[in-house]
């Protein structure tokens, strides 16, 4: 059972996804240009200093979020392979089972035990997991870029409405006001079409990786509490049997695959908060320094927020911070239940 698990967590199940986000960004591929478009059209576009200062700092939280990604998954890789190749070692090539000498255990329908074929089948091994660890980042990186991008733009769409019709503009007229009113509605529809876009392309392949990365924090939990309990061949100590690796490895690849959930709960509470903000924005502009037919006009994109828009898990979860909690809370009550059998096996 920990050898089925192990494979799962490790291999079949990381690999399912990386390929499945290679998969759906060139299904979408298409459909995604006019968005890139829009991204560097948004850069190109005159602002002032403000905005601009808005929209750097969605990049620098975005740049961040790649930086910590890659930095993680290179982290993630080695240690896991450094713990199997150290195992690997420790084995006796004759004496242990063939499967045990690779760095993902499997089966092969072949004799591994000759020096060659086992590095040639390790050294595939090694260069698969680093293959795959490139899609499995980068479509996460490029999703959160398009989405705080959004946000920034909707940050500076609110400002602009916030002071459309502040007294410090009152030298404008009327028709200024209603024509840039009018690209404001414009605006908050363009931005609206763009976050729908992404949500989408993307929904359903978030579903997937939800619930893949639920089962992998159960499973990478329940190897953890095993070799604690059972010390198996996995669990290496010291010689003060004081520092565990598998403990050390548990502890990265949970952080890495939270910390990818988290990802998206946080830029999909960011988008929540921003679109549902421009009705409050709309509220909190000087409408009253204009005559009443003119503040009407607010009431379209008033009635517009009412329904904020979303980045789901396959139309059937919102990402939000409540939601990142409520992935532990499942992924804690699944292990639960694989303790409970394996210790009525045991």
């Amino acid at each position: 059972m920990n050898e089925i698990t192990q494979t799962l967590c490790m291999a079949l199940m990381p690999s399912v996804i990386a390929i499945l986000k290679v998969l759906v960004t060139l299904y979408y591929r298409e459909g995604l240009k006019p968005l890139v478009k829009c991204f560097y059209d948004d850069w190109r576009r005159s602002k002032t200093e403000t905005e601009r200062t808005t929209m750097l700092a969605a990049a620098k939280v975005w740049r961040f979020i790649s930086t910590w990604s890659t930095v993680v998954n290179h982290i993630v890789i080695p240690a896991f392979l450094g713990i199997r190749s150290f195992t690997i070692y420790t084995y006796g090539r004759y004496q242990e089972s063939q499967a045990h000498l690779l760095l993902y255990i499997g089966y092969f329908p072949f004799n591994l035990r000759s020096t060659s074929i086992m590095m040639l089948i390790n050294f595939g091994q090694l260069v698969a997991a680093y293959c795959l660890t490139i899609p499995y980042t980068g479509v996460d990186a490029f999703i959160a870029m398009l989405v705080l991008h959004t946000c920034g733009q909707f940050e500076n769409l609110r400002m602009r409405l916030e002071g459309l019709m502040d007294e410090k503009n009152g030298t404008r007229s009327m028709d200024q006001i209603q024509k840039e009113l009018v690209w404001i509605v414009k605006r908050h529809e363009h931005l609206n079409w763009v976050a729908g876009k992404i949500e989408e392309y993307f929904n359903k392949l978030l579903l997937i990786q939800v619930l893949v990365c639920t089962i992998e924090i159960c499973f990478q939990g329940f190897l953890f509490l095993n070799a604690s309990i059972y010390e198996d061949f996995f669990a290496i100590y010291d010689a003060d049997g004081i520092f565990n690796l598998q403990f050390l490895f548990f502890v990265i690849f949970v952080t890495h695959i939270a910390g990818h959930l988290y990802i998206y709960c946080y830029v999909g509470e960011k988008l929540l908060v921003q679109s549902n903000g421009m009705a409050n924005s709309a509220y909190n502009s000087s409408w009253f320094n204009v005559s009443p037919q003119d503040a009407k006009c607010l009431l379209f994109i008033m009635n517009r927020s009412i329904r904020p828009l979303q980045l789901t898990a396959g139309n059937f979860s919102t990402f939000s911070i409540d939601m990142f909690s409520t992935i532990l809370r499942t992924a804690m009550g699944y292990l639960s239940v694989l303790l409970t059998v394996q210790a009525g096996k045991d």
